[in-house]
């Protein structure tokens, strides 16, 4: 499912090696960025965010927290307590905090765009991803480094993005953390969002509106172009 044309660059290529229909990946890419402080209009997104969903008896609908945890289940993944899809941990940073936490304009794009849709959603630092990202379950043993703390997250049986690199690449994201090794830092200037979508609760029309938010928020927060927002 395509979406709107955008800038005519060389794209990231997308290998998907998992055939569940119920995944759709949400492909955001964003070329010529910068990586600063989010704008106040960001931040006045990220504070609507906050009131209404940093309050005691706020839940995510049921039917969709459901959707995305057996979507992850589908590789025999249990996504529950520290595996948790990230969407429902930004939900829960949320609450504790009491204000959305703002971190940089790009993981600030992506953590709002994040709570707006309810899915979880992968940010890579293109420069450090390689060119191309093959989507497959983890493997046995697989894992990485997930924060400067040196934690370690186990990605057997969960969907993994991968950069080039040994068989099928190498793990560096998943829809509960990404790793230490493709995380945006000063000096990034593109940007590859991957949105793990399901049909089950979302629909294409909604999926694919998710995505182009999601590019061109990063394009306006970032001064830089939109390469592609596309469902796939």
């Amino acid at each position: 499912m395509a979406g709107g044309s955008y800038n005519s660059v060389m794209a990231v290529e997308i290998i998907r090696l998992i055939d569940d229909p119920r995944l759709k990946l949400g492909i955001a890419e964003v070329h010529g960025g910068e990586v600063r402080e989010a704008s106040a209009a960001l931040h006045e997104q990220g504070a609507g965010l906050a009131a209404r969903m940093a309050v005691p008896d706020y839940e995510i609908p049921e039917e969709l927290r459901r959707a995305v945890r057996q979507l992850l289940k589908f590789g025999g993944f249990s996504a529950t307590g520290r595996n948790r899809p990230s969407h429902e941990l930004l939900v829960n940073d949320l609450k504790e905090r009491g204000e959305f936490h703002h971190i940089n304009n790009i993981v600030d794009v992506n953590n709002v765009v994040s709570l707006e849709a309810l899915l979880p959603i992968s940010i890579f630092d293109i420069d450090k991803l390689g060119e191309q990202c093959i989507v497959r379950v983890g493997r046995e043993g697989e894992g990485y480094v997930f924060n400067q703390s040196g934690q370690w997250l186990d990605v057997k049986r969960c969907i993994v993005c991968c950069r080039a690199g040994g068989d099928d690449g190498e793990p560096v994201g998943t829809p509960v953390k990404d790793s230490m090794a493709t995380k945006i830092f000063t000096g990034a200037s593109r940007y590859l969002g991957v949105i793990y979508g399901t049909t089950d609760g979302w629909s294409s029309v909604q999926l694919l509106a998710h995505t182009q938010r999601f590019a061109e928020l990063l394009a306006s927060e970032s001064g830089g172009s939109v390469v592609r927002a596309e469902v796939l």
